[in-house]
């Protein structure tokens, strides 16, 4: 049976896409050893946190809309780096794949709460991508108060400036490289 690990945000749209397929990708340029690994990824929701900042500029949600293609400039910067994330649909976090997950690496603290809160089994297999791969540079997370951020009525969602996207998906790819032998550590690979 493949070892399995989980990345898990709140839609499903961007940081966890991004590193499933970078994780694939590494496995996939490694196929000898990492032959056994299964990736996959999913959306735990927007913490009220979350909701609140997005209530400020303008954005309202009880809970993220999924089976959506990924952020097109996730879509964009990924295709930069050659790997095509488009054809992915959001998926929300079941028990099930909770349960069938060896290691879940999250983005931020209260998404790791949550997971513990609502799969109380989970303890002890989920991490933030930066508390695991023992990263001390940027955290990976989206700043909704950002200058220059602005609700965008075409696509219902924020338009974070180029710059703090490819800069999360810089630091996102980065953990991953860096992080690997770690990752690949506590699956026991």
């Amino acid at each position: 049976m493949p070892k399995h690990v989980l990345f898990v945000c709140a839609v499903n749209r961007f940081r966890s896409v991004v590193a499933e397929y970078y994780l694939r990708e590494i496995i996939h340029q490694r196929k000898d050893r990492l032959k056994e690994i299964k990736v996959s990824s999913a959306g735990v929701g927007l913490s009220p946190e979350d909701i609140q900042l997005l209530a400020a500029h303008g954005e309202h949600y009880d809970r993220p809309v999924f089976g959506i293609p990924p952020y097109p400039y996730a879509i964009e910067s990924m295709k930069r780096r050659r790997i095509d994330i488009s054809g992915n649909r959001s998926k929300e976090l079941t028990k099930a794949m909770v349960d069938e997950a060896e290691l879940i690496i999250v983005f931020q603290d209260s998404q790791r709460d949550e997971i513990c809160s609502l799969y109380p089994p989970s303890q002890g297999k989920v991490y933030t991508l930066q508390d695991l791969v023992g990263y001390d540079g940027y955290v990976v997370n989206i700043d909704y108060s950002f200058p220059n951020t602005a609700p965008s009525p075409e696509t219902k969602s924020l338009l974070i400036p180029d710059a703090c996207q490819e800069g999360t998906i810089t630091e996102i790819t980065h953990m991953i490289w860096w992080g690997l032998d770690r990752i690949l550590d506590f699956i026991k690979i």
